[in-house]
């Protein structure tokens, strides 16, 4: 398994295509829910296997305090594989090691707040609806020498 971050045109194309068979195909989000304005200039990582890219997940800087965790999908086939764990190990290095934020927040799907928690996050605030879909606000703090 090898992640890396996006940086042409294929890369870009399997990042969609992942985000369009999870969120669109099975998760039913709607298209203009899914491909936002971000996309056009965020970090997005992949995680490829045999040159298949199976995972992909986006990094939003917020502000200098914090970024931001999102679009995080693993097809079907590579799910419980680590896939997901090392997608978000590489996003957290990247915040860590190329911004300045303390902070690291995501907005979690119920199914996968014990996975996210398991990285260091915790849920905060109150369940809310986004795309139709329960999710919950985590955290996870940076700390800076």
């Amino acid at each position: 398994m090898n992640v890396i971050l996006a940086t042409n045109q294929k890369h870009f194309a399997d990042a969609f295509r992942i985000r369009t068979t999870v969120f669109i195909g099975e998760q039913s989000v709607p298209v203009q829910e899914e491909i936002d304005d971000y996309d056009c200039f965020v970090p997005i990582f992949i995680a490829y296997e045999d040159e298949k890219a199976l995972g992909t997940a986006r990094v939003i800087i917020k502000n200098k305090d914090i970024a931001k965790i999102g679009r995080v999908a693993v097809l079907k086939e590579a799910r419980k594989k680590g896939f997901g764990k090392n997608l978000m190990l590489e996003a957290m290095s990247y915040i860590k090691g190329q911004t300045t934020a303390k902070e690291i927040q995501l907005d979690a799907q119920l199914t996968a707040v014990k996975f996210y928690e398991s990285l260091g996050f915790t849920s905060y605030g109150e369940v809310f609806k986004d795309a139709g879909i329960d999710h919950v606000a985590m955290t996870y703090p940076i700390s800076r020498k």
